[in-house]
């Protein structure tokens, strides 16, 4: 079918809310979008920004056009008040009003228009919005696959944790025994031959030592029993003796009261501890430091653990190049529970890992 009627079916239909308390200003809007071509547009109107509010919550809307100066609330007030899942909104501003149409940008308008006295913006409104759409499509499918490939991730760092601890436990059985007893066997043939044992099993003996003490720590790389059994704050305590006395760093944690009350579950506190365990990781390689301390404690935001070294520090540049992919990794890991990491440098030098991590619905959190 051809002809106007198919043009109309084609056309998209927007619902489309506009905030504004001017009559003559409204009227203007309604006659512009019952004359567009680009789009069938139904227009909902409120005089105040409280039933702009209203109105947005009740029905499906495309977008808001907003006004500015409104009787009970400006438009900025408008924006902090209505929900982010809400739908876009184009600002009206007056024609010398930049900065208000920045800010509100920041607040999160999705795009603005200048009011002219001669009412040219209307013109060129409708054309305006269904670019701001378009664009809110593509931003919204960007959101959703990052969201999407972060489950991903998520997920395989799920999976690769369990693989760890299932490799670590079979290691643990079944090479771990081995080796003991094979340094059993060797004492006894020792013991058999009393003065007269080959010098060769003594080293043998040694060696074998020497491999499960080799066992256990490719064990504790994989998985630390320690978490397990005995929670996150005793693995860090933990983890900060081992790192200093493989690494000579004089290396301290120092676990608050009321951190070390809170109940955490084992997302958490895995993806805790491996941060934490990257960070020193990172210390002990780059940083040449002398000392390092992990911090632990609660405030109003939630559960805070920096890892601070007196070391070089780190450099912007060293952000932003292919070397940060690991920060990078980490900040996806906190991202995943709703938490965010930073790496910054150090107050008196060196560079500070700061983590902050909500705990609403935790045990131990009231």
């Amino acid at each position: 079918m051809t002809g106007p009627e198919s043009m109309t079916m084609e056309r998209p239909a927007l619902n489309v809310l506009i905030v504004e308390d001017d009559v003559v200003d409204r009227m203007a809007c309604r006659r512009t979008f019952a004359s567009s071509q680009d789009a069938a547009f139904t227009l909902l109107e409120a005089d105040s920004g409280q039933h702009g509010l209203a109105v947005a919550q009740q029905g499906q809307l495309d977008c808001i056009l907003l006004d500015y100066g409104l009787p009970d609330m400006s438009g900025l007030e408008f924006l902090s008040q209505l929900p982010q899942s809400g739908p876009p909104v184009m600002m009206l501003t007056g024609a010398d009003s930049a900065m208000v149409a920045a800010e509100a940008m920041r607040r999160g308008a999705r795009d603005y228009m200048v009011k002219d006295g001669e009412g040219r913006y209307l013109t060129q409104l409708p054309a305006a919005i269904l670019r701001m759409l378009r664009e809110q499509r593509l931003l919204d499918g960007k959101r959703r696959a990052e969201a999407e490939l972060r489950k991903l991730a998520a997920h395989q760092e799920s999976i690769r944790e369990d693989e760890r601890k299932r490799i670590a436990q079979e290691i643990h059985d079944e090479l771990g025994g081995l080796l003991t007893g094979i340094k059993a066997y060797i004492g006894v043939a020792i013991e058999r031959a009393g003065g007269k044992a080959d010098p060769l099993l003594s080293e043998a003996a040694g060696l074998a030592q020497d491999a499960i003490a080799t066992v256990r720590r490719v064990i504790t790389d994989l998985r630390p029993s320690v978490l397990d059994q005995l929670g996150l704050w005793a693995a860090l305590e933990w983890h900060a003796e081992q790192v200093a006395q493989r690494s000579g760093l004089r290396c301290s944690c120092r676990i608050e009261p009321d951190a070390a009350e809170l109940e955490l579950d084992a997302g958490r506190s895995t993806m805790l501890f491996r941060v934490v365990q990257e960070g020193l990781t990172n210390v002990v390689r780059h940083a040449h430091a002398s000392a390092v301390l992990i911090d632990a404690w609660r405030d109003a935001a939630g559960l805070r653990i920096t890892v601070a070294d007196d070391g070089i520090g780190i450099t912007e540049e060293r952000l932003r190049n292919g070397a940060s992919w690991g920060i990078i990794g980490m900040q996806e890991r906190v991202r995943h529970f709703g938490g965010e990491l930073q790496i910054v440098p150090g107050e008196a030098g060196g560079t500070t890992l700061r983590l902050q991590l909500p705990l609403d619905g935790l045990e131990g959190t009231a």
